[in-house]
């Protein structure tokens, strides 16, 4: 065939488009925020609209919009002070998801969690995040008016600096709002909540006067899309009334350890929290840094030779000579690329020799991402999942270990009201 691809199907019955598509109208709304400004360490409180009758909230849509306003040399800042990359993430230290009272999510570490999760997006996908702040250092700096900004030879980054200035999003975007159909609030007897703490501004900024760095949100607006439809709502309704399973992943910073470079040649960690389903351990190995040098997307290798797991008192699991090194790659793209062919941006040589590195040890049963419920069982466990980290002493300092529980939960809903929570 020439200048096209042929179908999978060749049956003269097969189409491409799906029949009897909704008719109705959408809007994207941007509302005012309940504050206008907001300053490091406090946290934002983001209820998510009730809407009006027969309005549903699009999947993927809630967002907080906002200016960073950075303190310029005359009002006490720094004059070469700039964002660090894919700022939007690094703006939130933690994240907690509540409903009808209930805690849903309580993620410390959000930030170094959900950076390192989009390191694994495609390369398309990055390139469309200038939102969320992943550019170049080049448009980040003419973005936040740096006075050691490019002046020329930056066309391009100055044509988007036209178009988005100063403006930056938090995408709101959990799976229990991104990956079940439209979400009806309307329908609920209560309020889905989100708690954002804003992270110090020495995690936030870079710049060689630390007790300079200073950045505030202005011009907060909650942004959305929402669609009028009298089906949607109706189905919406039926389904929260009967019964609706919310699945979610839910992310906890276990612990940090410091691990000594030049010493320590093993880590001992023990997960022992109980879980019906746990998918995964992520460790992410983080390097201290002053306030303004902060490299958010740096996750160093740090020279790890094997590890060992244990689950349940039982020795040698998952590999049984112990996951070493030219494992390594393999376990995280596992778990972390769900699209083939979609790993443009992380690849093997970055993953452990870039400065991209997280230990990740897959405990599902089968690689496939849609797959919920199939991870490790640790209930009624008293020794959990044990991980011996071995490695080769090397370097000098110390680097922080940050260990992540990564399990599946359920938030179930019947009567239009929260039925329970599962983890």
């Amino acid at each position: 065939m020439s200048g096209t691809e042929a179908p999978n199907s060749l049956l003269p019955t097969h189409v491409s488009k799906i029949q009897n598509a909704i008719k109705a109208p959408r809007s994207v709304k941007r509302i005012t925020f309940g504050r206008s400004e907001a300053s490091p360490g406090e946290t934002l409180t983001v209820h998510v609209p009730k809407l009006n009758e027969n309005e549903v909230l699009v999947p993927g849509s809630l967002c907080l919009r906002f200016d960073i306003e950075l303190a310029s040399a005359a009002n006490g800042g720094e004059v070469n002070n700039y964002l660090v990359q894919n700022v939007s993430r690094a703006l939130v230290s933690k994240m907690v998801v509540n409903f009808a009272g209930t805690t849903l999510q309580d993620r410390s570490g959000y930030d170094l969690f959900k950076i390192y999760e989009d390191l694994f997006l495609s390369q398309e996908q990055r390139d469309d995040m200038i939102l969320e702040g992943i550019q170049s250092i080049d448009l980040c700096k003419i973005r936040s008016n740096a006075g050691d900004k490019k002046t020329s030879g930056v066309d391009a980054e100055n044509k988007l600096n036209e178009n988005f200035g100063t403006k930056y999003i938090i995408q709101l975007d959990h799976e229990i709002l991104t990956d079940h159909g439209v979400f009806f609030p309307q329908a609920l007897y209560n309020n889905l909540v989100f708690e954002l703490t804003l992270a110090e501004a020495a995690h936030v900024l870079i710049g060689s006067k630390p007790t300079k760095l200073k950045y505030k949100l202005t011009n907060i607006q909650l942004g959305y899309e929402m669609i009028r439809s009298e089906q949607l709502a109706q189905e919406a309704a039926s389904v929260y009334t009967s019964r609706k399973e919310f699945l979610y992943d839910h992310v906890q910073l276990s612990e940090t350890i410091p691990l000594k470079r030049d010493t320590d040649t093993r880590l001992n960690i023990k997960v022992n929290s109980q879980r019906k389903s746990l998918k995964a351990i992520l460790v992410l190995f983080t390097e201290p840094y002053t306030a303004g040098t902060r490299d958010s997307e740096k996750y160093v290798f740090p020279d790890l030779k094997k590890v060992k797991v244990t689950i349940n008192s039982s020795p040698s699991m998952l590999y049984n000579e112990g996951i070493d090194t030219m494992d390594l790659w393999r376990e995280a793209r596992r778990f972390f690329v769900c699209e083939k062919n979609k790993t443009e941006h992380m690849n093997l040589k970055l993953f452990l020799a870039g400065d991209r590195f997280g230990l990740l040890v897959d405990l599902r049963s089968m690689v496939e991402c849609s797959m919920h419920g199939g991870g490790t069982c640790l209930v009624n466990s008293t020794d959990g999942v044990q991980l011996e980290l071995k490695r080769k002493a090397s370097g000098s300092g110390t680097i922080n270990c940050q260990v992540f529980m990564i399990s599946d939960a359920q938030f179930n809903i019947i009567g239009n009201q929260l039925e329970s929570v599962q983890l």
